[in-house]
């Protein structure tokens, strides 16, 4: 009888583990420490599973409400009203209310230094709690981005407040828990092996996806590419998501054979060239123009994207609001035209094919992230087109870490960078360029029209309008104050937009409500169903 009885409790048991609606998901690390201001390790999807904040982007990229149901701008834009959600709580049961934001802004503003990239960090002057639901956002001046910056997946996303530490540093310390108000809540670390993440029952919104279908999400960790399709070949995973996780030659072949279903998302981001007008041989804008004129992006796209992304013609993808220009026509591949420009800067091709001045064969440096086979096929292209219209391109593979201090050090002549999508762009992209550390801050440096630029960007910033309003004369002042900088911008040809990068995914048969979109951080594991 107890046999029996021991044999019903395990069957009973089986059914509840195997009732539960599980997804699993190759990544290619660990989740990390999920501190909501953390950066590094802490994964942008995963902090974005847990962590909310007063804002958010919606499939298009329009900010929408999140944990503030809905706000008002005051002051010409030095004041912000937030009235929040009522009967929201942590996923531990804490309320989620307007002292709950304070601590958690007073925390972020503890380490300005270190979100310092962050404008509106800089720009904050201090928050304060009006009433249990409201908060009050004052800034020092006007910031054009506030409600995009507010709206990124870090730092301005609230953990409860037991888990803060005592001194309120979530810099120096990580916290306790990671207990937000988003739909999942991390249960579970095996480093190197897998993360685990269930369905917070406490989640304000879950009955906009009938109660949210998979119980839990499983992201295992395998590096290699080739092992990540093999797990999905063998079932030991059911998805694959993002770029960084498939390469675009793995990507084509599975959507050729249609053994898995394949997803490709509207443009996320640019990949583009900088280059640096320090060098002597770059200081001339004729010679950046020749460059230019020389790369036939449409190769590369062919070549290295099988055409599953599109040749960029300017720095931001213009589906992406303010970012039209009104005069400037972006350049294409002109080979003759590139001849033409060198010929009259003075060069004579030789007999080996490449142009010389005063007995110096014209050369320039390209540098790349030694393991990334995306940047080192596009840059093996470039070097050939290049050496069509006589032009030495010597390639500089670097390790990652090197590659990015010659980036922030101005050390490279031209070298791979992107944009960083909605709702970075424009404007909290653009901001940045004024800042040491970004390679955008150390080419512009060396142009003589530096200072005219930079102007430019504080005056757009510091603009005093909405860029949510709903006011078309609002909407008409920014769009031309937006044109007349990018116009300006794009002029110095120090920028070569390449293309406009996409998001992939491949999945099982059987999972629906897969929909990649403009947000290129973000897996909405809460829109999967089956």
């Amino acid at each position: 009888m107890n046999r029996i009885l021991l044999s019903v409790l395990l069957m009973c048991n089986l059914h509840y583990v195997f009732g539960a609606n599980i997804l699993r998901v190759a990544v290619s690390q660990n989740v990390g420490d999920m501190n909501p201001q953390g950066y590094n390790l802490n994964q942008l999807y995963a902090q974005n599973m847990i962590y909310e904040g007063l804002v958010k982007t919606d499939h298009k990229g329009n900010i929408i409400p999140s944990l503030a149901q809905s706000w008002e701008v005051k002051d010409s834009g030095k004041s912000y009203i937030f009235h929040l959600r009522k009967n929201v709580v942590f996923s531990n049961g804490e309320p989620f209310d307007a002292q709950a934001v304070v601590k958690n802004f007073h925390s972020i503003l503890k380490n300005k230094v270190r979100h310092s990239w962050s404008a509106l960090v800089m720009t904050i002057d201090n928050v304060v709690a009006l009433d249990n639901y409201t908060i009050k956002l004052t800034l020092y001046h006007p910031y054009i981005a506030t409600l995009n910056e507010l709206a990124l997946v870090r730092p301005f996303r609230f953990i409860a407040p037991s888990m803060i530490p005592s001194d309120l540093d979530l810099a120096k310390n990580n916290p306790k828990k990671p207990i937000g108000t988003g739909p999942y809540m991390l249960t579970d670390t095996k480093i190197g092996i897998s993360d685990t993440f269930s369905k917070n029952p406490h989640y304000w919104d879950k009955d906009k996806y009938n109660g949210i279908y998979y119980d839990t999400i499983i992201t295992k960790v395998i590096i290699d590419p080739n092992a990540k399709l093999v797990a999905l070949k063998t079932k030991q995973v059911d998805m694959i998501y993002g770029s960084d996780s498939i390469p675009v030659d793995i990507f084509h072949n599975i959507a050729k054979t249609k053994e898995f279903q394949s997803f490709v998302s509207p443009p996320v981001f640019t990949t583009f060239l900088i280059i640096n007008p320090s060098n002597k041989t770059l200081q001339n804008k004729n010679m950046r123009e020749a460059i230019a004129l020389g790369i036939d992006k449409a190769k590369i796209v062919e070549s290295v994207y099988y055409g599953y992304q599109k040749e960029a013609l300017f720095l931001f993808n213009q589906s992406i609001p303010y970012t039209k220009v009104a005069n400037y026509i972006p350049l294409s591949y002109n080979r003759d035209k590139a001849l033409k420009i060198l010929e009259q800067m003075g060069y004579t091709r030789n007999s080996d094919g490449y142009f010389y001045k005063d007995n110096q064969r014209l050369q320039i440096q390209l540098h790349f992230i030694a393991n990334n086979p995306t940047q080192k096929s596009i840059a093996t292209i470039i070097q050939a087109q290049l050496k069509d219209i006589g032009i030495f391109l010597e390639l500089i593979p670097n390790e990652v870490t090197i590659y990015r201090k010659k980036q922030t050090q101005g050390q490279f002549e031209l070298c791979f960078s992107q944009t960083w999508g909605v709702p970075y762009e424009p404007f909290t992209f653009i901001n940045s360029m004024r800042h040491h550390g970004h390679a955008d801050y150390m080419a512009q440096k060396a142009l003589p029209e530096k200072g005219v630029i930079d102007e430019a960007i504080e005056n757009l910033i510091k603009s005093p309008y909405d860029i949510h309003a709903d006011s078309a004369k609002t909407r008409q002042i920014l769009s031309k104050r937006t044109q007349d900088f990018l116009d300006m911008l794009y002029n110095t040809q120090i920028y070569i937009p390449l293309t406009y990068d996409t998001n992939k995914v491949v999945a099982r048969f059987g999972i629906k409500g897969i929909a990649p979109d403009v947000r290129a951080f973000e897996i909405p594991f809460w829109e999967f169903y089956e």
